[in-house]
């Protein structure tokens, strides 16, 4: 599992169109999961989208995982950025919408295909929507 599970990575939809639109227009970018390492860092290597991040904070390494606020605060800190001026995009409920709101981020719920928006809540269905709501938010 642990040495094959990169080989069967897939991207969700639009994820490489989003990434080259929001590097195209300077925005910093980074990745926080909860995992092991090496082994979400490879995942992510097999994707290849590691050239587009500036940081990526993979939990064991860091040694605090999410939902701790501590994670969040330490990527903005790593970015150069304050809380308030990053928008975090996740698809656990728990982990990455509300931790990174609670944390003082804009936090965007990213639905999963076996879930529904949340009315509520600020909810996409595919990643091509980030970079308008990136436009809209700034």
């Amino acid at each position: 599992y642990t040495t094959n599970f990169r080989n069967n990575c897939l991207p969700y939809p639009n994820l490489y169109k989003t990434l080259k639109i929001l590097n195209a227009n300077n925005y910093k970018l980074g990745i926080i999961t909860n995992g092991k390492f090496p082994f979400q860092y490879k995942n992510i290597e097999a994707l290849k989208i590691e050239e587009y991040m500036d940081i990526i904070l993979v939990s064991e390494k860091e040694e605090i995982k999410k939902p701790n606020p501590l994670i969040f605060e330490r990527a903005a800190k790593k970015l150069g950025v304050k809380l308030n001026e990053c928008i975090f995009v996740g698809d656990s409920l728990e982990n990455d919408y509300k931790a990174s709101n609670s944390a003082g981020m804009y936090a965007i719920y990213k639905a999963n295909n076996d879930q529904n928006s949340i009315s509520t809540i600020p909810t996409i269905q595919d990643l091509s929507e980030v970079p308008c709501i990136i436009n809209n938010y700034n």
